[in-house]
């Protein structure tokens, strides 16, 4: 229960600085948001409070634009270039933030751990708004540090992310959950987004990789450009019990796909969870098509990790 409400907190307690309809209208979406949740913890995103109606200050970000109505870059003045990124450290997980959680009928279950965890897609990016207000592991969100948001890695992870459009890359702590929209992997903080250059247009086409203290800070694209010898896994599911971790293999074999590990035997528990994986595959296009292939047969989408 402590999970629960220190998750909601970040935007329901808020509510009662407002007043007349405005508070009134948000309390009514909150009710109506809980009703729905079947039993799983609620957890809003930042941008949550105006989905799906959410308009931008000037036009959509699926169409270039630059952040959300009410959101934006600070009104000050602030040298970004000489904020350092984030250095990796062996840290436990935050007390919140990390448990399963349901968004708008969307069932998220946080994976046990970020070892070899690599994955592409757009970056969006938070700012004024939320700064100084609390992120899901309980830490005040800072728009001039690097950190970052997302659904389903482990708090906190250290991540490199990497602008395709630019190969600029940053490194950015992960202490909060989001983003929850489209093909949005990981919302940054002003500061990482403008280091990126991101800011202006919005979004960017993102690599992100999970970081650790024996990597260094910072990195060079290299990465990306060298992976003949990597190969991947496609994670489909993490069961606190055994026998439904079993149970999902078996539906997973019957359509043909090789599961690793080959045997059920085999499968063990990694921070209290059984987890389910498909591979491992030469290339990450490879992976990407199975991947399709298991979200339209079973409806779940699975996760890209690189095995080890």
């Amino acid at each position: 229960m402590q999970e629960k409400s220190s998750i909601k907190s970040r935007l329901p307690i808020n509510c009662m600085c407002l007043s007349g309809p405005a508070r009134l209208l948000l309390c009514l979406l909150f009710t109506t948001l809980a009703g729905c949740s079947s039993n799983l913890p609620e957890i809003l995103s930042r941008s949550g409070i105006s989905i799906p109606t959410q308009k931008t200050s000037t036009t959509s970000y699926g169409s270039g634009g630059g952040y959300y109505k009410d959101d934006g870059p600070p009104s000050q003045s602030v040298d970004i270039a000489r904020i350092p990124d984030a250095v990796p450290q062996n840290a436990p997980l935050s007390r919140t933030g990390n448990n399963p959680y349901e968004v708008f009928g969307k069932r998220y279950v946080p994976i046990p751990s970020a070892r070899g965890f690599e994955q592409t897609g757009h970056a969006s990016w938070y700012g004024r708004k939320f700064h100084g207000k609390r992120t899901s592991s309980g830490e005040p969100y800072d728009m001039f540090a690097m950190t970052a948001a997302h659904p389903t890695l482990p708090l906190p992870t250290w991540i490199r992310v990497y602008n395709h459009a630019n190969r600029r890359s940053v490194v950015v702590k992960v202490n909060d959950r989001g983003p929850f929209l489209r093909d949005r992997i990981v919302d940054l903080s002003y500061a990482a987004a403008t280091k990126l250059d991101i800011v202006r247009k919005g979004t960017g086409r993102v690599t992100i990789t999970a970081v650790f203290p024996e990597d260094g800070v910072g990195g060079t694209t290299a990465s990306y450009q060298n992976q003949a010898t990597i190969q991947y896994l496609i994670q489909v599911g993490a069961f606190s019990e055994q026998a439904n971790a079993i149970s999902l293999r078996l539906k997973l074999a019957n359509l043909g796909l090789q599961l690793y590990p080959e045997s059920s035997s085999e499968v063990s528990g990694d921070n209290g969870l059984f987890v389910v994986s498909i591979g491992p595959f030469k290339s990450r296009t490879e992976a990407e098509l199975v991947q399709k292939t298991i979200a339209a047969s079973t409806g779940k989408q699975g996760i890209i990790r690189i095995h080890q």
